[in-house]
């Protein structure tokens, strides 16, 4: 099963907490405060504000063996939110508005950290039906230089059914209009309880090593994966 998203863009938030809160401080705010702003949004502008909004809560993973300050993703992270949009020019739009403006632009100051949140618009698809699951395992991935990505598509694609997993999908990353992008692929695993989720992540890793990376497809020290809890704040219509 490849089936595409068709709900459209999918944007990928990739961040820290802000420098001096603790990470329960941040959790209580992006969830009650941020999040219950976001759904005013949501109720207010519906034509503008996004069609599905997810809060992914990260409480374990791994980082790039990199220098900071050289990879975004050479630090740990503490939270994955994802929104859908119909488009690229639907995500400028919900930018602009003055709710966007008022209410939440500068909330963001109150518990991201700013200098290194990362943004990845993505294509979704959907290799195993995903299920109603409170785990996840994000797993991140770059090609090797040169390789067509066509080409490593494929063959990512071609990924097993991961026996603790109850939901897969695969999202391609494209490239961003204003800035570049630290990944070019990243799986998304659904799973039932923590230890399920802290299973997956040594057979994904073990994957990826024999078909992507020993063939020259991926980074040897290209993945990276975290594990979170699920919060969908907005499932969409």
């Amino acid at each position: 099963m490849n089936t595409p998203d068709p709900r459209g863009l999918k944007l990928m938030i990739v961040g820290r907490r802000r420098p001096g809160s603790t990470l329960a401080e941040h959790r209580h705010h992006i969830r009650h405060v941020h999040g219950e702003l976001v759904l005013r949004y949501i109720a207010a502008e519906p034509a503008n504000a996004p069609r599905r909004y997810v809060q992914n809560a990260v409480f374990d993973g791994s980082f790039r063996a990199t220098a900071p300050g050289t990879d975004a993703f050479a630090l740990n992270r503490d939270f994955v939110t994802e929104i859908w949009v119909p488009d690229f020019a639907a995500l400028g739009r919900s930018r602009e508005t003055a709710f966007y403006r008022d209410h939440l632009k500068g909330d963001e100051d109150n518990f991201v950290d700013q200098a290194t949140v990362v943004f990845m618009p993505v294509r979704a698809r959907e290799l195993r039906p995903v299920a109603q699951a409170g785990f996840k395992c994000f797993g991140f991935l770059r090609k090797a230089p040169g390789v067509d990505a066509a080409r490593f598509q494929q063959a990512w694609a071609r990924a097993p059914a991961f026996a603790p997993a109850l939901g897969h999908v695969q999202n391609d990353v494209l490239p961003a209009p204003d800035r570049p992008v630290p990944a070019d692929a990243i799986d998304e695993f659904w799973l039932a309880d923590e230890a399920a989720a802290r299973a997956l992540p040594a057979q994904w890793q073990a994957w990826v090593d024999e078909a992507l990376v020993r063939p020259g497809l991926a980074l040897a020290d290209g993945s990276f994966f975290l594990l979170a809890t699920e919060a969908v704040l907005h499932a969409g219509t």
